[in-house]
């Protein structure tokens, strides 16, 4: 059976990336940067993310998934950094 983006939940994806990043805390008790290492890894599998010299260059999609998870998952975070402004 093969699996969508659509057939997975963000909570479903994100206690998986938490397990893979080896973060045992509930979201609600994440620091900054645990949340930011769960959105910077899925933005690691995005199409147009690549890496130069060593560093990941994180593309429009790989944004777009950050910004949604922290939407959706990290609402609290995502109000802190600002990441609902229009520019």
């Amino acid at each position: 059976m093969k699996i969508s983006n659509r057939d997975v939940e963000p909570s479903i994806a994100v206690s998986l990336a938490k397990k893979i990043c080896h973060i045992d805390k509930p979201n609600g008790e994440m620091t900054d940067e645990e949340i930011a290492i769960v959105c910077n890894w899925f933005a690691g599998w995005a199409p147009d993310t690549r890496r130069v010299d060593g560093e990941l260059v994180i593309g429009v999609k790989g944004t777009g998934i950050m910004l949604f998870l922290a939407l959706s998952e990290f609402p609290l975070f995502y109000q802190k950094h600002g990441l609902s402004q229009v520019n």
